[in-house]
């Protein structure tokens, strides 16, 4: 048994927080060194169609594991979606390397809007996002819009 334990059923309750809460650092941890770090990035654009498939499931983590710990940094949303879908070169880069990642890093954006944890996008924001989600969709299912 773990020195930190009393023997009741009070001990998995004693940890359950410092789990959570090493749970929000590390989202924390991903955000700053990967997915909103410029280099990383442009590293990943580099690599091309893989490249865009990481930033694409590493915006599906965090969007995945912060909704299990009330994730509250919503600037997270905010400047991936300035980086990687409202920057025009850097939106076209991904387009040409994997459309499939680019259409869900924007919609993982739009989702975190509706489930309530980018509460306050610009509604701008929120209208390039949607526009930018029907293209790409429409492109990839081969569709005229």
């Amino acid at each position: 048994a773990s020195s930190h334990s009393n023997g009741g059923s009070s001990a998995g309750n004693a940890v359950a927080p410092r789990k959570i809460k090493d749970l929000d650092e590390l989202l924390r941890l991903e955000y700053r060194s990967k997915l909103l770090n410029p280099k990383w990035a442009e590293q990943m654009a580099r690599t091309g169609s893989g490249g865009a498939y990481e930033i694409s499931q590493r915006l599906t983590a965090v969007l995945g594991w912060g909704g299990t710990v009330d994730f509250a940094d919503e600037f997270v949303y905010e400047q991936a979606s300035q980086r990687y879908v409202l920057d025009s070169e850097m939106a076209d880069r991904l387009k040409r390397a994997n459309p499939e990642a680019y259409r869900n890093v924007v919609g993982r954006l739009l989702e975190a809007h509706a489930r309530g944890m980018w509460k306050r996008p610009d509604e701008r924001t929120l209208e390039l996002l949607r526009d930018e989600y029907d293209d790409i969709d429409a492109r990839i299912e081969g569709v005229e819009l």
